[in-house]
C-alpha cells in the first residue's frame, strides 16, 4: 500500500471513530435534555407550591386546621430543594457535554470527506488496473459496504428512537411508584395529607405522560395501546381526588389505588415491548456488524494489493 493511501486510511478511520464517540453523546445529550426540561418543569411547580405554602391560600388553611402545616411545609422544601439539586447537576453535566461536542465537531469538521477521499482514491488505482485487464473487484465491494452502512445507519436511528420512549417511561414510572407508595401509606393509616401527596403524584405522572405521548409520536413503529389504558387509569384516579381526600374511607382508597397499580402494570408492560424491540434491533445490527466485518476483511485485502 502506498503512503498516500495509508494517510487517507488513518484519516478515514479516525474520522468514523469520532463520528461513533459523537453519535453515542448526541443519544446521551438528547435523552439528558429532555431530563433537563422535566426538572425545569417539576422544579417551578415546586417552588410554587413552596410559595404557595408559605404565603397563605387553600392549602396553607387546609393544612393549618389539619395541623400539618409545618410537617408539609418541610416536606415541600425538601422536595424542592432535591429537584434544584437534580436541577444543577444535570446542568453542570449538559454544559461538559456541550464542550465535549463542539471539540469533536471541530475535528470531525477537519476530517470531513476522508471517506470519500479514500474511495475515490481507491476506485481510481481499481480502474487504473482495469485498464490495464486486471478486475480488482473493488467497486462491487464498495457498493456491498455502502448497501449495509445505510442498514446499520436506519437500525441506529431506531433504537435512538425507542431510547428516548424508554426513558420517559422510565421516568414516568418514577412518578407513579411514589403515587402508589403514598397510596399504601393511605390505605393503612390514612390521613388527608397522605391523600394529597398520593394525588399530586398522579397529576404530576398524568403531566408526563405528555412527554411519553410525543416520544412514541416520533418513534412512529411503537405501538401506544398500552398508553393510552395507562392514562385512562390515571384519569379514573384523578376523577376521584375530591372523595379521595376529603371523604377519605378504605374503599376511594383501594379503588384509586387500584387504578394507580393497573397504570403501572400497563407502563411495564409497554416497558417490557420495548425491551423486546430493542433486543430485535441489537440482533439485528450484530448480523450486520458481522457482514461488514467480513466484507471489510476483504476490502482490506484487495486494497493491499493495489
Amino acid at each position: 500500500m502506498d503512503e498516500r493511501l495509508q494517510a487517507l486510511q488513518a484519516e478515514m478511520e479516525e474520522e468514523q471513530t469520532l463520528r461513533r464517540k459523537r453519535d453515542s453523546l448526541e443519544v446521551e445529550y438528547r435523552s439528558l435534555c429532555s431530563y433537563e426540561r422535566e426538572l425545569a418543569v417539576l422544579r417551578q411547580k415546586e417552588l410554587e407550591d413552596v410559595a404557595r405554602m408559605e404565603q397563605g391560600g387553600v392549602r396553607n388553611l387546609f393544612t393549618k386546621a389539619t395541623g400539618k402545616y409545618e410537617e408539609t411545609l418541610a416536606q415541600e422544601q425538601a422536595e424542592a430543594a432535591q429537584v434544584e439539586a437534580r436541577y444543577q447537576k444535570v446542568q453542570q453535566e449538559i454544559a461538559q457535554m456541550e464542550d465535549t461536542l463542539r471539540q469533536l465537531d471541530q475535528r470531525i469538521g477537519e476530517l470531513s470527506g476522508s471517506q470519500e477521499r479514500y474511495e475515490t482514491y481507491i476506485i481510481q488505482r481499481a480502474e487504473e488496473l482495469e485498464a490495464a485487464g486486471t478486475d480488482s473487484g473493488m467497486k462491487a465491494l464498495q457498493a456491498q459496504i455502502h448497501s449495509l452502512e445505510e442498514q446499520e445507519r436506519a437500525l441506529l436511528e431506531k433504537r435512538n428512537r425507542i431510547a428516548d420512549v424508554r426513558w420517559e417511561v422510565r421516568n414516568v414510572l418514577g412518578i407513579l411508584e411514589d403515587a402508589a407508595g403514598y397510596g399504601r401509606w393511605d390505605a393503612g393509616r390514612g390521613s388527608l395529607l397522605s391523600s394529597y401527596l398520593k394525588q399530586e403524584r398522579v397529576q404530576k405522572a398524568k403531566e408526563a405522560m405528555a412527554g411519553l405521548q410525543e416520544a412514541v409520536k416520533r418513534a412512529r413503529d411503537v405501538e401506544d395501546k398500552q398508553l393510552l389504558a395507562a392514562q385512562d387509569h390515571l384519569q379514573e384516579a384523578r376523577r376521584q381526588r375530591g372523595w379521595d381526600i376529603f371523604l377519605d374511607n378504605i374503599l376511594i382508597d383501594w379503588s384509586v389505588q387500584d387504578e394507580i397499580e393497573m397504570a403501572l402494570a400497563r407502563l411495564h408492560n409497554f416497558s417490557g415491548v420495548l425491551e423486546e424491540k430493542e433486543r430485535g434491533i441489537l440482533e439485528e445490527l450484530r448480523s450486520i456488524r458481522q457482514k461488514q466485518t467480513a466484507l471489510q476483511k476483504q476490502w482490506e485485502n484487495q486494497v493491499a494489493q493495489l
